[in-house]
């Protein structure tokens, strides 16, 4: 039989049957069963916010020295979807950067499971941050590990060699320093070589820390040999060994002196022949000066309440008759203290309105991470500039002229 939803049958058509509606069951369960899934799918569409899942295209990483490993990943993205979630490579998102395909800056927010970005009708999204999670390390060996869902490049340190790779077979291509590997689990050991000149100058380096460290341990003032080795340490970080070699030495030479100047003004005489030798004038003094103390507190008992008298109208003056200390002009202690480096650093930002990204003085400069932080924090502590974090990334501000004073 044919599936029908009701039949009308009029007195003409049936004899001795009034009017009736016949109705088949089978048709109002289905109904019935049909209706509260097409209103849950309807509630669901206007309740949930819209979100697409774009598919990774290309990954490429970049390993620095200190282990940092910079990302830089792109995804495609529906423009009809106001959001998209990206999967991120670790755990420890610092630096974090979403333009579109023209470039434009996106919104996004950062979670345990990855990125959620606003796309705008973006169909490209492209992601840049730094993690410090891929890489570890185990003696002298390196260990970069990731897992990516693509193809994708890393880019090796300068003076890196690579000792192992846990799936030679995932390996595309090598050029240079950088390798195209496939899909997959993947791990690559390594190791730092240094040789000729710039092995020298990493001796000579390490040599004038031991020697720092050996000097602060004994109190001695070492901030002008510490400033020497943080010259040294720059020229190594921008390879150039000879001179990075001839600061350590001069470092070394410096804190040798100071050590040596600290050894000849210690007294030379044996202080348990000097303490039986002079005891009875210690105990003579000690005597004294327990007999000073004693006076001097009962003459303050007494006069405790005409100091009070004295002492007190001079408390509520508000140095009204002391003269103001003379201003010392901001720019010329920066002049006298600020390394050259650190001038060229100054006069990129005031070029650049008084701030700028740190990951953008590192690519105007060609800087390590780790020399780049050294550089701006050393700028903080004179004062000349604030870094605050904004978006996941260190903002680097130039202060204001009278803040700088204060």
């Amino acid at each position: 039989m044919k599936n029908q939803g009701a039949v009308l049958c009029i007195q003409e058509d049936i004899p001795n049957i009034e009017g009736m509606l016949f109705v088949r069951i089978t048709d109002i369960l289905i109904r019935m069963v049909k209706a509260p899934l097409i209103a849950i799918g309807l509630l669901l569409t206007v309740v949930l916010p819209a979100q697409s899942f774009g598919s990774l295209r290309a990954v490429d990483f970049t390993i620095y020295p200190d282990g940092t490993t910079h990302i830089s990943q792109q995804s495609s993205a529906d423009p009809t979807e106001p959001e998209l979630k990206v999967p991120l490579f670790g755990k420890s998102i610092d630096n974090f950067v979403v333009q579109d395909e023209d470039g434009l800056l996106l919104s996004f927010d950062i979670d345990s499971k990855g990125a959620t970005i606003q796309t705008f009708g973006a169909s490209s999204v492209t992601v840049a941050y730094d993690s410090y999670d891929l890489v570890s390390k185990k003696g002298k060996i390196w260990t970069f590990a990731v897992d990516s869902p693509v193809d994708y490049t890393v880019t090796m340190p300068d003076e890196s060699t690579v000792v192992d790779i846990a799936n030679p077979d995932n390996i595309d291509s090598i050029n240079e320093k950088q390798l195209s590997l496939l899909k997959g689990k993947n791990q690559i050991e390594y190791f730092f070589s240094t040789s000729g000149p710039a092995l020298s100058a990493l001796n000579a380096i390490n040599d004038a820390k031991t020697l720092v460290a050996e000097a602060a341990t004994q109190g001695i003032d070492v901030n002008a040999v510490q400033e020497k080795l943080d010259l040294a340490v720059f020229a190594y970080d921008n390879k150039k060994y000879t001179d990075a070699e001839d600061l350590a030495l001069e470092a070394n030479a410096l804190a040798l002196q100071k050590i040596d100047e600290h050894k000849t003004n210690q007294p030379t005489e044996n202080p348990v022949n000097w303490l039986k030798d002079n005891v009875v004038g210690i105990a003579t003094s000690i005597v004294a000066i327990g007999g000073a103390v004693t006076t001097l507190t009962l003459i303050l008992k007494k006069t405790k309440g005409a100091v009070q008298k004295t002492i007190k109208p001079l408390l509520n003056n508000k140095d009204e008759d002391s003269e103001p200390e003379p201003e010392v002009d901001a720019d010329e202690l920066v002049t006298q203290e600020m390394r050259e480096d650190d001038k060229q650093l100054v006069s990129y930002l005031e070029k650049n309105g008084g701030q700028a990204f740190e990951r953008d003085l590192r690519k105007k400069f060609l800087l390590p991470r780790t020399t780049m932080w050294r550089a701006v924090k050393r700028l903080e502590r004179q004062g000349i500039i604030e870094i605050e974090k904004k978006d996941f990334q260190n903002l680097v501000r130039l202060r204001k002229k009278e803040e700088s004073q204060q």
